[in-house]
């Protein structure tokens, strides 16, 4: 970005059929930076994620602000626009799809100033030295994270989003923002980056790591409370069906909580009044505290808990999310012309930067919608002529 540039001055290319370095690319798409995805005639293996229901609302997100390019894999002259497209981008963002495979051995072929970040699946890169599968689906399950969710006698519970591609997505930008600018300010070529789908969950999972390795032993599935935690915290559900989480992490806010719930009776019992004792007896509290929470409507439960200086609050769904007023006065979910004469709400570009304002320009385009104008700006003029019959 140059300096006075109020949006992100750089081209991208996107070479994948994985939501990782698609998000990435969005990210950056949001504030600016010209996106153009690299697929064929049926489209990008991202279009058809999920149920015909939710392709018509995952695409439009996911493709926003991006350009669609349609080439065929077995045209004569596919190997000359790759090599304009190495020459004409920043960034390209890949995985080890065909196209992302092909623009990378592009850059290998050409002199250029593109910064290459691929993003893969655990295992792709040593898999003489992992035994997991190297489905990309399944990229959090070797991160140690999931191994955490879930109650002490249960299953581990897997999120229902995709937590590493959004997080590998967001580290991926991040990184090839840090590169780009290192980069340009020394006069040299850019670096590759290679991203491991498990990478940024398991920077994000250090905690955990540093206590194995002084236990001998990972910490065990410990439901919604916080492995190691001598304090109070637990989800809980009101009369009228909401749900409360309570986060009483200081002995301070402990203490207010008991009083709040029991009185002081509850708050000087010897079972709960100090966070060893509290510990060795979360379960009976827990129970205090969802008969508390059980006899009130959550509209009631909130001006006790905000009365006594207790931290509480509210979970959210997504539908709640859609008309949640402190949401919307953030600004936080934008809705979009999806080009079926409807709006599509989806999340706002985010960070909000006030000198870097973000934009939804336009919800994820059409399959091949914008190869003729790509192709003419890459100075490719006769590729349709040349089509392969």
């Amino acid at each position: 970005m140059k300096a006075g540039d109020q949006s992100l001055n750089l081209k991208i290319f996107e070479a994948c059929d994985t939501p990782a370095p698609a998000f990435g690319a969005a990210l950056l798409g949001d504030f600016g930076a010209q996106v153009t995805v690299i697929e064929s005639a049926e489209g990008s293996g991202l279009r058809r994620l999920g149920s015909k229901q939710v392709q018509e609302v995952w695409w439009p997100i996911i493709g926003r602000n991006k350009r669609s390019l349609v080439l065929d894999a077995a045209h004569p002259d596919r190997s000359q626009v790759l090599e304009a497209i190495v020459r004409t981008a920043d960034l390209l963002i890949t995985d080890d799809s065909s196209w992302g495979l092909a623009l990378r051995e592009a850059a290998e072929r050409v002199e250029h100033q593109a910064l290459v970040v691929r993003l893969f699946s655990p295992g792709t890169d040593h898999p003489d030295a992992f035994a997991g599968s190297t489905d990309p689906r399944f990229a959090g399950l070797a991160t140690g994270v999931v191994a955490l969710t879930g109650h002490p006698h249960g299953v581990p519970i897997q999120a229902e989003f995709p937590l590493a591609d959004t997080t590998s997505g967001m580290m991926a930008a991040t990184a090839a923002l840090f590169e780009l600018r290192r980069a340009r300010l020394a006069g040299v070529r850019p670096v590759p980056i290679e991203l491991g789908l498990h990478e940024t969950l398991l920077r994000m999972n250090e905690w955990q790591l540093q206590v194995a390795s002084v236990q001998g032993h990972a910490e065990p599935r410990n439901g919604n409370r916080f492995p190691m935690n001598w304090n109070l915290g637990n989800i809980f559900s009101t009369q009228d069906q909401r749900l409360l989480t309570v986060s009483a992490a200081t002995p301070s806010v402990a203490d207010r909580m008991l009083n709040m719930v029991g009185g002081e009776a509850l708050r000087a019992d010897p079972r709960f009044n100090t966070p060893q004792a509290r510990r060795d007896n979360m379960d009976e509290l827990d129970a205090r505290i969802a008969a508390w929470m059980a006899v009130r409507d959550s509209d009631s439960a909130m001006r006790e808990v905000l009365e006594n200086d207790v931290v509480v609050g509210p979970l959210f769904d997504a539908a709640e999310l859609l008309c949640d007023e402190h949401i919307a006065a953030r600004g936080d979910i934008v809705r979009v012309a999806d080009g079926r004469g409807s709006e599509l709400p989806m999340p706002a570009p985010l960070p909000h930067l006030s000198a870097l304002p973000g934009r939804v320009r336009h919800a994820g385009p059409a399959v091949g919608a914008d190869t003729e104008t790509v192709l003419r700006q890459l100075g490719v003029t006769d590729y349709n002529r040349r089509r392969p019959s």
